[in-house]
């Protein structure tokens, strides 16, 4: 276990861990009885540009771990084998955060993952006219145009709007059926609404505490985003906006479920004398803030701006209007406090002898995704649950007996019980299973030894387990991350997959579940797929494997229905690794692959996955056509301006794309669909960013090594660089208006 730097592009295993965090120190339990070749000493070497005092929080995905406020402390590793990870998160107590991930092995300690209980559970009956869910997002009305730091071009930048209250009314009766609080993103996510239903939204903000109408809803079967109008009566004359940052360009705070943390800046509007004139308000989690309040006409007025122990007041600019303040004519007061956020240098673990243990995480030095450092930039864009909404998830369909207050899992299934019900291995009762063992170079960069079966008509299952892929390029390196994942050595997640009916569910139709588990055989709430922070299922999943019935948080409080509308996803040979052992090339295992993509159609797959399916086996047998293009984009290339589409499609689209988007709707499928029509003069934005809505901006492709392998081909490969501006209209992300989205 000798120590050196793993890095996330080529090695994103590390990252894939759950958390399932505990009272106190988080993880499982550790055996006291062992002989203490379990203990890890971490240090983590931090240091502060601007001689700040920091403070150090500390979190593990498995075992048990002290959580110090000191830059070195002690790690018990769990019993049993695996890739295990711990977390530093630290803070200035200025609103400047950063984390380290550290990654160490159990391997060599030989112990025995402890025996769990064989418990099954009923799942609670789900409402049964349960439709979709909405997530709602706030943003200020007015034209919130942002003036460069050092002068220039004002440029649009729309301000989303956290601590908006909201009710949910069921009309006619104007029954209350919700309440809530957009989050840091000005977004908040409803329960499943009754099909059929009308609902009324009255929101209020904290300088506008009236409730009033902001929009309406109609129970649906999907899910959906909303984007209301917020029509609050213009009664107040100030509408102030602006963004508040660090000299180094992040922003103050952090939003982090695994730690626990939410902290922000806050902006207050304060008279000449800096008597308060209204509530607080939360700067959002890109630095922006807007609100609206009552103030004298001509002022002069003051603006208290907070980060933690950090303060400023400064003063309001006069309105460019003659009349004075008044709701028409928004005004724009931004700050920026001398701060920087601190940097970690080097994080090792020791084991009891003093030996280096394990290895850190990180993204390398050139890769492009450094460019957007955000925790939720990656795997995020369709939604973000919690340790609750996770809990609730498993909870829908008997994963486990109950959540507790905290969102901790109570009596969770094992993976054994898991293979047992699906009758794999020594339960499979003639069952034959499909096997194939590759890595997927271009989205997750992992070594997957995936497993599947067919019980009945109504009832498939997979299941892989996950571990390191190659960080090199080599034939060597390949061939040794495949030996060791074939030995059973540093594995860190199994993902389950199973399309099974749940009594009481969806009609008593068969649905797709998500569920992972550790190495021990552990029920998992949340993974990391890239190094940027645990995710929470099942929006973990519903990334790729899309959900029409997911509005971006599984609900987190009744009964609601596990459907999420999500499907398999088929499997494309041409983004893998193979081996060349004799049984592990792509040649030998060409018949277990098809039959693997046969059992995906067995389910209940989209459109786009039976059409792209049976395009690449449309000759027949079972070697896959890796240049299938689909007619839309044949046509294309004799249309003007459609010259190298096939190329743009085989090249970009089938590499950095396409898996994931068959699984979404008509609209997002691109093998149905042109990216953009042909000539447009418009960038798309989720991948060229630049837009005024930085939520959207280069959040695609939204798996990071995805992201960094698109970006680094196009940066190396002027031929493609063109294809890119001329389908998409850009060949690399431009930056946010004004500020760096954080």
């Amino acid at each position: 276990m000798a120590s050196r730097t793993i890095h996330t592009k080529r090695w994103l295993a590390a990252a894939m861990a759950g958390a399932s965090l505990l009272a106190g120190c988080g993880g499982g339990g550790g055996s006291g009885s062992r002989s203490g070749a379990e203990l890890t000493y971490l240090t983590v070497e931090a240091q502060d540009g601007d001689a700040d005092r920091l403070h150090y929080q500390w979190r593990a995905t498995a075992g048990t771990i002290e959580n110090r406020d000191a830059p070195e402390t002690v790690w018990r590793l769990p019993d049993g084998p695996g890739l295990h990870f711990a977390y530093v998160k630290v803070s200035d107590g200025k609103g400047g955060y950063v984390e380290q991930q550290y990654a160490v092995s159990s391997d060599a300690l030989e112990t025995s993952a402890p025996a769990r209980p064989d418990v099954e559970h009923a799942a609670p009956a789900s409402a049964a006219a349960a439709g979709g869910t909405a997530r709602l997002v706030f943003f200020s009305r007015d034209d919130t145009r942002f003036t460069p730091p050092n002068g220039g071009t004002a440029q649009a930048r729309t301000v989303f709007q956290p601590d908006v209250q909201v009710r949910v009314l069921r009309l006619p009766g104007q029954e209350l059926v919700f309440s809530g609080t957009s989050d840091a993103s000005g977004e908040l996510n409803l329960p499943e609404l009754e099909i059929g239903a009308n609902y009324e939204l009255r929101c209020a903000t904290p300088t506008a505490p009236v409730f009033a109408p902001c929009g309406s809803l109609g129970g649906a079967a999907t899910s959906s985003i909303v984007r209301p109008v917020r029509q609050i009566p213009v009664t107040l004359n100030l509408r102030l906006y602006g963004h508040v940052g660090f000299s180094d360009g992040g922003v103050c705070g952090v939003q982090d479920e695994l730690f626990g943390l939410s902290s922000a800046a806050t902006v207050q509007l304060l008279a000449d004398d800096e008597t308060a004139l209204a509530a607080p308000v939360r700067v959002n989690r890109y630095g922006d803030y807007a609100f609206e309040a009552a103030a004298p006409v001509h002022g002069p007025l003051k603006l208290r701006v907070q980060c933690e122990s950090l303060q400023a007041v400064v003063p309001v600019p006069a309105s460019p209007d003659p009349a004075g303040y008044i709701s028409s004519q928004a005004v724009e007061l931004s700050h920026s406090f001398a701060n920087r956020r601190p940097r970690i240098r080097k994080m090792v673990a020791n084991g009891p002898d003093g030996n280096v243990r394990g290895q850190m995480v990180e993204v390398e030095d050139d890769a492009p995704s450094l460019g957007l450092p955000g925790a939720e930039q990656f795997l995020t864009f369709k939604g973000k649950d919690t340790r609750r909404s996770a809990c609730m998830y498993y909870r829908a369909f008997g994963a486990v007996r109950d959540c507790d207050d905290q969102g901790n899992m109570v009596d969770p299934i094992s993976f054994q019980t898991w293979k047992r019900q699906h009758r794999f291995g020594a339960h499979a009762q003639g069952n034959t299973e499909a096997r194939a063992t590759y890595v997927n170079k271009m989205d997750l960069n992992l070594v997957r030894r995936m497993v599947a079966t067919q019980v009945a008509d109504d009832h498939v299952a997979f299941y892989v387990c996950n571990s390191p892929g190659p960080e090199g390029r080599t034939r060597a390196e390949l061939e040794d991350t495949l030996r060791v994942a074939l030995d059973n050595e540093n594995e860190v997640a199994c993902v389950a997959m199973e399309w099974s009916v749940t009594p009481g569910t969806h009609g008593d139709q068969p649905y797709t579940k998500f569920l992972t588990f550790g190495p021990d055989g552990r029920l998992l709430p949340s993974v990391n797929l890239d190094g940027r922070g645990e995710k929470y299922m099942p929006g973990a999943c519903v990334a790729c494997h899309g959900g029409a019935r997911y509005g971006g948080r599984f609900p987190e409080r009744g009964n609601p229905s596990p459907y999420l509308g999500s499907t398999f996803l088929p499997f494309d040979t041409a983004n893998f690794l193979f081996s060349e052992r004799a049984n592990l090339t792509e040649a030998s295992q060409a018949a277990a692959l098809k039959r693997l993509n046969d059992l995906v159609l067995a389910t209940s797959p989209t459109t786009a996955t039976q059409n792209l399916v049976a395009g690449w086996y449309a000759h027949g047998g079972n070697d896959q056509n890796h240049g299938y293009v689909p007619d839309v984009w044949r046509q294309a290339a004799n249309q003007p301006g459609g010259q190298g589409a096939e190329t743009f499609y085989r090249e970009v689209i089938a590499t950095s794309c396409r898996t994931c988007h068959v699984a979404m709707k008509d609209s997002a499928n691109w093998d149905l669909n042109l990216p953009r029509a042909l000539n447009s003069d418009t960038p798309v934005a989720h991948v060229c960013g630049g837009s005024a809505d930085v939520s959207v901006n280069a959040s695609m492709p939204n798996a990071l090594v995805s992201y960094d392998r698109l970006l680094e081909r196009t940066r190396d490969d002027p031929a493609l660089a063109q294809l890119l501006r001329t389908f998409l209209g850009c060949d690399a992300p431009v930056d946010d208006p004004v500020y760096p989205k954080r």
